[in-house]
């Protein structure tokens, strides 16, 4: 089954502007002209336009089984959540023609477990050896091949295959390595059959792959910018943008940690709260070396037996995940408090981490690591 839908995923990666791939509808003929660049996007990963280009042929030719193909074919396949097999169950086939049926029946094939993907496959292109949407299920990552021979067969349909051995060339599956100037001119050819947001999707994340995040923001937000309200291509936005101004972040965060530590150390519930989640607790450690905690509001206002007299925190470093969401900063602190009954002053030396997360509402810190740096003391028991 994982073959099955890992093929089927590959095999809706197509183009139809320049040319049509069901070239016998049933539809009518201004049905049919939308539903093929309806698959066009669904082919090139662009499901929410295919999806509304398809219901709104549905609304003024109900006639149109080929729209709730296309409908069928942007939902899931998966056994647990996915509606594919419900979508294709409310499909007449009787109004299908011959092509438009053998791809319902391959469509089928991915929502079963039997093992007849073969012989359906085999059926169809038997039946329909030139058809280009028959041939592209033909086409495979375990063959980068594959691509190659169906752009030379089928020139204009190949956006798809362009947008698969970009891919290739970048990882480096074609040559001796990775290929980006080949990658990014297979990206060319793309764009010259099919024009929608995933090509400058697919030419961001390569050019972050090189390490271009400048590029990598500038055709993300191309990509964005095609329906900006829930817009699939909005996740990779802030991770290029942090990536282009990685130092002004790190800056903004060590500003926050220093900030947030001055605000404990006043008591300044209003500010310290600007720095904590209400959707995940800081989780503490404090220099003490006690147990961890839960640190929240309530231990701001807890009475204290000594004074501090200085508190610095210095030598920062911060430390991304891959993905720019998290960080985590690692720097050392010194300073020295007063004990009240005693007058005694204690020298304070500690080094510390802490970890924060991007969140809608901003960098939240979500866990602090306080210990005595070396032969240092930290706060008391």
């Amino acid at each position: 089954m994982k073959i099955k839908l890992t093929i089927f995923i590959i095999a809706l990666s197509f183009h139809v502007s320049a040319q049509q791939w069901i070239s016998d509808s049933k539809c009518n003929s201004d049905s049919a002209k939308i539903i093929n660049e309806a698959i066009s996007h669904i082919a090139n990963i662009e499901q929410l336009i295919a999806v509304g280009m398809a219901k709104a042929v549905l609304m003024s030719d109900n006639n149109c089984e080929c729209a709730k193909l296309v409908l069928a074919a942007a939902a899931s396949g998966n056994q647990n959540f996915g509606s594919r097999k419900s979508k294709l169950s409310e499909i007449n086939t009787k109004k299908l023609s011959a092509e438009e049926k053998a791809w319902y029946d391959l469509l089928v094939a991915t929502t079963t477990e039997e093992d007849d993907w073969s012989e359906t496959y085999s059926k169809a292109i038997e039946e329909f050896p030139n058809s280009p949407l028959i041939n592209w299920f033909s086409t495979s990552r375990e063959d980068w091949n594959t691509y190659t021979n169906f752009a030379e067969k089928f020139p204009a349909n190949a956006a798809a295959a362009y947008n698969m051995l970009a891919y290739a060339h970048a990882y480096g599956e074609i040559g001796d390595g990775p290929d980006y100037d080949a990658a990014f001119a297979s990206l060319d050819q793309l764009e010259k059959l099919h024009t929608g947001p995933n090509s400058y999707d697919s030419r961001a994340e390569i050019a972050a792959m090189k390490g271009d995040y400048e590029t990598a923001l500038s055709n993300q937000l191309k990509a964005f910018d095609y329906a900006t309200s829930s817009s699939p291509y909005q996740y990779n936005l802030p991770v290029y943008w942090r990536k282009v101004n990685e130092s002004d972040v790190s800056n903004g965060l060590i500003e926050a940690q220093k900030n947030m530590q001055n605000a404990i150390l006043k008591g300044s519930i209003e500010d310290v709260t600007k720095y904590i989640s209400d959707d995940f607790a800081l989780v503490t450690g404090d220099s003490n070396l006690g147990d961890f905690y839960n640190f929240s509001i309530d231990n701001i206002a807890q009475d204290q037996d000594y004074t501090w007299n200085s508190f610095d925190l210095r030598d920062f470093k911060t430390h991304f995940s891959p993905d720019m969401r998290t960080a985590i900063l690692t720097f050392y602190a010194s300073g020295s408090y007063t004990f009240t009954d005693s007058s005694e002053e204690v020298a304070y030396s500690t080094r510390a981490s802490s970890v924060w997360i991007a969140t809608d509402q901003g960098w939240k810190c979500a866990h602090a690591n306080w210990a005595p740096y070396k032969n240092g003391t930290g706060i008391p028991n």
